[in-house]
């Protein structure tokens, strides 16, 4: 399997989430109980296992496709499963949604952005499934030199660059993987994946590893200042594209 086939069938996983998901976030009241926060929790877990589950298998068979495709010798391969209970959901869906129903008053209309915010961090958890099954299965394979972060969209945020640019180092978990204060890899609406790597000189997202390495030279290898560069990049395009209008 192609990193492309892979976004195709991570497509239609989260389509299919999506379809199950939006009729129970559109039940959220404002000010719920603990027993309505509950039950809510209750009916979406399923669901998200579902979809982790088919994520998870996904990315198992891009990484047996591209161990083939990357020419690696034939041997067994370990896919560890990483447990997932309701309580990772519940503080996930707590952190961007519950506050904001308590407070609202009682009967008052909840907010679309809550239930977008809500949706971004389920969306999330069911991708970081695929995402886990690489990292855990070239950290087991001792023919995988590592894995690699490529950014699949067309607009990838500073601190998703900056990891990109570091290419296939990625062997261990490393500090270098978390966001900003989060201790999570991947941030709500993050389009990353991640790819096994066990050929150094030819592997998908090279291309972009390279684009991103080059951004991160010219941002003066720190975060702060390739944001700086980027906004400047987009403020020059910005005022090219007004000039070519006129």
């Amino acid at each position: 399997m192609t990193p492309e086939e892979y976004r195709r069938q991570q497509a239609g996983v989260l389509a299919r989430l999506l379809q199950l998901l939006m009729p129970l976030l559109g039940v959220l009241q404002a000010r719920p109980s603990d027993q309505q926060w509950r039950a809510f929790v209750q009916a979406l877990y399923p669901i998200v296992m579902r979809s982790r589950t088919e994520s998870w298998r996904a990315a198992e068979r891009l990484y047996r496709g591209q161990r083939v495709l990357q020419g690696a010798p034939e041997g067994p391969i370990e896919f560890p499963r990483r447990n997932y209970p309701p309580e990772a959901l519940d503080k996930a869906l707590r952190r961007v949604a519950r506050g904001r129903l308590a407070g609202l008053d009682d009967g008052q209309a909840v907010p679309e952005l809550v239930r977008q915010e809500a949706a971004a961090v389920v969306v999330r958890h069911a991708q970081d499934a695929g995402r886990e099954a690489i990292v855990d299965a070239a950290r087991h394979d001792p023919e995988a030199l590592g894995y690699a972060r490529v950014a699949t969209g067309t607009s990838t945020c500073a601190f998703c660059l900056m990891l990109v640019s570091r290419g296939p180092v990625y062997k261990s978990a490393s500090a270098a993987l978390l966001r900003d204060g989060t201790g999570e890899p991947y941030h709500d609406r993050c389009d990353c994946i991640a790819v096994p790597v066990f050929a150094r000189e030819e592997w998908p997202g090279r291309a972009e590893y390279e684009a991103a390495e080059r951004l991160w030279r010219e941002g003066g290898r720190s975060l702060n200042g390739l944001r700086r560069y980027l906004a400047e990049q987009r403020r020059q395009s910005g005022e090219q594209g007004g000039e070519q209008a006129a």
